[in-house]
């Protein structure tokens, strides 16, 4: 678990700006979670995060406004999500640019919502601005003040790795038991069995008791 946590370590910059552009909170909590371990300033993973988000809608929005007939945006038209985000795009346009990113499952078909709509390019980057400033500093903040929960969760998962660890090692030695018991058993068995029908060979036959002849037959010999 030590190494996962030192990996993210040596690769955190690289992680909260790739995850925040693709993804969303969870590498901005681990950015905040990163500052609160002393790897990194929170000012860097606060800045990585919103430059993050704000590139990445950014991305999308553009694509969609400009490559409207490309089949990725087409397929995201068709689905239930795109509707409803549509439906709010009309109705709340520039409040939708700044709580969009926070609406779990609509930030894709809300930009592209948005991409479709009539709001100008210039108007979306003040807004976005707005919004990835707000996002990137709330949940950067929540990885920070609550890192130490974190960081006791690893420990929970190392004490948790340990333990599967400790039972996969006994299962180990049971099976091993088990085959080695099911190869050698066998063959104590056969010299068991083997040794018995041995000795029951090697057991000398008793002579069938004689019988006596009657006296019909002793007068017919004679």
């Amino acid at each position: 678990m030590y190494e996962i946590l030192s990996l993210i370590d040596r690769f955190g910059p690289g992680i909260v700006f790739a995850g925040t552009f693709f993804e969303g909170e969870v590498f901005a909590i681990i950015g905040g979670f990163l500052a609160y371990r002393g790897s990194y300033p929170i000012e860097l993973m606060a800045g990585l995060a919103f430059v993050g988000s704000f590139c990445g809608d950014l991305a999308v929005f553009l694509f969609s406004r400009y490559f409207s007939g490309n089949g990725w945006v087409v397929r995201w038209k068709k689905k239930p999500k795109f509707a409803k985000a549509l439906r709010l795009v009309d109705r709340f346009q520039a409040y939708f640019v700044i709580v969009n990113r926070y609406v779990y499952g609509l930030r894709v078909p809300g930009l592209i919502a948005l991409g479709l709509s009539s709001i100008t390019v210039p108007r979306f980057l003040i807004l976005n601005f707005i919004g990835a400033g707000i996002w990137a500093g709330l949940f950067t903040t929540i990885g920070y003040v609550f890192g130490y929960s974190i960081t006791s969760v690893f420990q929970r998962l190392e004490q948790m790795e340990h333990g599967v660890m400790i039972g996969l090692a006994i299962l180990f030695v049971l099976l091993a038991l088990f085959f080695a018991w099911q190869q050698g058993g066998s063959v104590i068995r056969d010299r068991l069995f083997s040794r018995g029908r041995d000795d029951k060979s090697e057991t000398p036959l008793k002579p069938a008791p004689s019988r006596l002849a009657s006296p019909a037959e002793r007068k017919a010999k004679d």
